[in-house]
């Protein structure tokens, strides 16, 4: 029976205390990866989180916009288990508004979370796996493609993951280190649920496959990617979207 097999390695989740990254940690822990949970403020979902992974699956607190925190937390991951295999970028955050009304800080917030912490934590995570290996998986959003509705801050932050991503795929191949994105939409999480703007079931009319898509589901294409499987994937941005943006 073919199954993904991730025994043996070491991952890495960021914003894993809930949604996309809590399924995430959830499934590369099932195909058996040691995860280690992060969370910045949350401790309790965390600790949750770790108790339905079950094991010694330990939690790190850590906002990824503080570069030294993201260093202290690469440096715990070094210490405790000398390698890392697997790095999900998943924290993220958005905020809604026209961009004649778009607060300052919240352009900067946005690119804070997605973008800077993303080259943190990357930047920190790379010593640890360029003599074994490894993979980076950068969770997106096809609004890097379309835009976001009352969202360019957001749009804009994703879609430089694109040229990180491709880049990173170039310089750090030959370390047998691989980088991809996947560019989700219409994820079943409170960050969808909770956004102010439009009605969510003319929304999900809009997908050809007419629902939204499941945290798990993007926890199983981050496990297929992570794994050997995908070996020869490298660079790429796969787009999880039920056929919504180019239908």
């Amino acid at each position: 029976m073919l199954a993904i097999d991730l025994r043996g390695k070491i991952a890495f989740v960021t914003g894993s205390s809930r949604g996309i990254g809590k399924s995430c940690a959830k499934t590369l822990a099932q195909a058996g990866a040691k995860v280690i949970i992060n969370y910045n403020t949350n401790k309790e979902a965390a600790l949750e989180v770790a108790k339905e992974i079950g094991g010694d699956t330990p939690i790190i607190q850590g906002d990824v916009t503080d570069p030294q925190k993201v260093e202290d937390m690469l440096n715990f991951i070094k210490e405790k288990y000398g390698r890392l295999d697997i790095l999900v970028n998943n924290a993220g955050t958005t905020t809604e508004y026209n961009l004649e009304d778009l607060p300052v800080e919240d352009i900067q917030k946005i690119f804070e979370v997605n973008l800077f912490g993303t080259f943190y934590c990357t930047k920190f995570a790379l010593p640890l796996m360029k003599e074994n290996g490894g993979t980076i998986i950068n969770i997106s959003s096809t609004s890097m493609y379309t835009g976001a509705g009352g969202g360019a801050h957001y749009a804009a932050s994703k879609s430089a993951l694109l040229g990180f991503t491709r880049n990173l795929a170039k310089d750090y191949g030959q370390y047998n280190i691989r980088t991809n994105s996947i560019a989700v939409t219409m994820v079943n999480t409170e960050l969808l649920i909770n956004r102010k703007t439009g009605d969510l079931k003319s929304k999900i009319e809009s997908v050809p496959v007419k629902r939204l898509c499941e945290p798990e589901e993007v926890g199983y294409l981050t496990a297929f990617l992570a794994s050997d499987m995908a070996g020869y994937i490298n660079g790429e941005v796969i787009t999880m979207d039920g056929g919504r943006t180019y239908a």
